[in-house]
């Protein structure tokens, strides 16, 4: 079976994203917050070079070089993967909650099969804004409750982008200039404090909140219980292979699974703990 191209599922990915962080600001100011989220991530993934995102939207603003179609499928997929948590995590209030659901509508089956079929977990960035969303609720979020796309700082009256000099202009209440914040500066510094996710306790926190589907919470009863193997489970689960092979992943992320060997998983303890709290 053959794979959209690099460049396209790359294209793709940057378009859908734009259209849907721009209907929470202007698709003008998105293009530049996330060209300026992938020049940050460049450090990371070189090949991102490649890829640049005009501030006009059009059908012409995003260019991506057929350069990036000589790298991995797999490394440009996490790179892509990459783009989409930062922007999820940088919406507040319910505005990420459903990001990962208009990005799936927006970007088509045969990109979303190839990203994740390509180890972009969008179930666990899903579960991961979930616990994020439900932290803003009873703290003040890490980088001073600043977002990029679409809302301002508690302690700034109001704000206006300046998009000739690519600068944040800061007002007080009388109307007067705070500060002027160089775009790709804010955005290096936010991505930083984004990306510096305690995993222990956003493991701690998913597993105490995580509800499983209830396929999921079958296959891991099935496997409490007796031995079985991937026909079984398929055809006991009324699934397809694909689909097994994303639960057991999901479930392996969220540390109810893990592998004892390259095609053989096993309950962990919490797991089984998960089904004692359950009552089976």
């Amino acid at each position: 079976m053959s794979h959209p191209k690099n460049s396209d599922v790359v294209k793709c990915t940057l378009q859908s994203l734009c259209t849907v962080a721009g209907r929470r600001s202007s698709e003008k100011f998105a293009n530049n917050v996330i060209n300026a989220i992938i020049k940050t991530l460049e450090r990371k993934y070189i090949f991102l070079k490649y890829v640049k995102i005009e501030a006009e939207s059009s059908t012409d603003s995003i260019v991506v070089s057929p350069q990036i179609d000589s790298f991995e499928l797999s490394e440009v997929c996490k790179a892509v993967g990459a783009v989409i948590r930062v922007v999820q995590l940088d919406l507040k209030d319910t505005a990420g909650l459903f990001l990962i659901k208009e990005f799936e509508k927006y970007a088509g089956e045969e990109v979303i099969s190839t990203i994740i079929n390509n180890g972009v977990d969008l179930d666990i960035m899903q579960l991961e804004q979930q616990h994020f969303h439900s932290q803003r609720r009873k703290k003040k979020f890490i980088a001073g409750d600043v977002s990029l796309l679409g809302y301002t700082w508690g302690d700034v009256s109001s704000w206006k982008y300046d998009d000739r000099n690519k600068v944040c202009v800061l007002y007080n209440k009388a109307g007067g200039v705070l500060d002027q914040l160089n775009l790709d500066v804010i955005i290096k510094n936010h991505i930083d404090e984004l990306t510096k996710i305690d995993e222990d306790e956003f493991q701690e926190n998913a597993k105490e909140k995580i509800e499983l589907s209830e396929k999921e919470f079958k296959l891991l009863k099935m496997m409490h219980s007796q031995d079985i193997d991937v026909e079984m489970a398929v055809a006991l689960l009324h699934m397809s292979r694909e689909e097994l092979d994303q639960m057991i992943r999901k479930l392996t992320r969220i540390e109810m699974l893990r592998h004892i060997d390259f095609d053989v998983v096993t309950l962990t303890e919490v797991g089984i703990s998960y089904l004692a709290e359950k009552k089976m």
